[in-house]
């Protein structure tokens, strides 16, 4: 069964998505600018994960103390010392409901509530829900090896270069998706990035020099930048799933949700620069989905001989990867 066209045409001309995007890192960071006003500062009523077998009753009467997206994660800190971190994959949501509003999905799917007074934060099919201590987090084996946050103030693209030259073997497009490397990228921005350098998803990281290993690095960095917004200075609530309300776009030169992206669900459709079609291929052991164009990005030949990386120098590695 062909795979459902995700983009179609509004008739204002503006291209609609049929499917939600999978959460990438401007997501995340849209939640946290939502749910934070809400609740950071708030004691905690009641929280729930109907799905684990973590306790969490002592956890009320606690406040929270603030709500951080860390690349595709978000992580909700409570004054005791504890964290819920949930990752949404391709499933998950976050709502926010004022106290009393009728929720938008069944209760029963719900696999995190948090309430505090005035508001319900709920958390829809998220497959990673759990408790764990601050003190953790850096040495956890789903977020202690993650990579340079792109939305992050302090964000280190040297440190980012120097983890993504560690998968000097590994295909482009598979490197961008670890979260090792940097924090934040998902399929959309993947293709998207890669087109817009020009770059080859299937060529080796070695094939690529620094100077454009760089500039991609600063444009992915630029274009979640630009998909964001700071934080309501009012706290004003505009409703549930508000932070949602968003057309991701990468394109410049267009007003913002006419032709949003360029090649990310357009197989088969005309390139907008060049007229070619545009392809997708899946990679990786994940085999996920890469858009682009073959004639804006030509093959990309590798060097013949690739030095070996230093002693040392792949991304930290926990037991487990981070979720992509």
């Amino acid at each position: 069964m062909p795979a459902l066209e995700p983009l179609a045409i509004r008739q204002d001309g503006t291209q609609r998505l049929r499917e939600p995007l999978m959460p990438e890192g401007d997501t995340l960071f849209r939640i946290a600018a939502a749910l934070g006003p809400a609740l950071e500062g708030a004691r905690v009523i009641a929280l729930e994960l109907p799905r684990s077998d973590r306790r969490s009753d002592h956890l009320v009467g606690r406040r929270v103390e603030r709500v951080e997206a860390r690349g595709k994660n978000l992580l909700i800190y409570f004054d005791e010392g504890t964290v819920l971190h949930t990752h949404l994959r391709m499933s998950g949501a976050w709502h926010l409901y004022r106290e009393g509003e009728r929720w938008k999905r069944s209760e029963a799917t719900a696999t995190a509530i948090l309430a505090v007074p005035g508001y319900v934060a709920v958390c829809f099919r998220a497959p990673i829900v759990r408790l764990l201590r601050a003190s953790a987090v850096g040495g956890d084996r789903l977020l202690g090896s993650l990579g340079p946050d792109l939305l992050a103030d302090g964000f280190d693209a040297a440190e980012a270069l120097r983890r993504l030259r560690a998968l000097d073997e590994v295909p482009l497009g598979v490197a961008m998706m670890d979260q090792r490397v940097v924090a934040g990228i998902g399929n959309v921005y993947k293709s998207e990035l890669l087109f817009r350098r020009r770059l080859d998803p299937f060529a080796p990281v070695r094939a690529y020099s620094d100077e454009e290993l760089s500039a991609m690095i600063d444009l992915g960095r630029r274009l979640l930048q630009a998909n964001v917004e700071p934080r309501d200075p009012s706290g004003a609530y505009r409703g549930p799933t508000a932070h949602y309300l968003h057309t991701r776009t990468t394109r410049t030169g267009f007003d913002r949700g006419r032709r949003p992206v360029s090649v990310y669900g357009r197989e088969g459709r005309a390139c907008y620069e060049c007229g070619a079609a545009v392809q997708m291929r899946r990679q990786g052991t994940m085999m996920r989905s890469t858009y682009f164009c073959p004639r804006c990005q030509p093959t990309r030949a590798a060097p013949r001989s690739p030095e070996p990386a230093p002693a040392g120098s792949a991304p930290p590695a926990g037991s487990a990867p981070p979720a992509s």
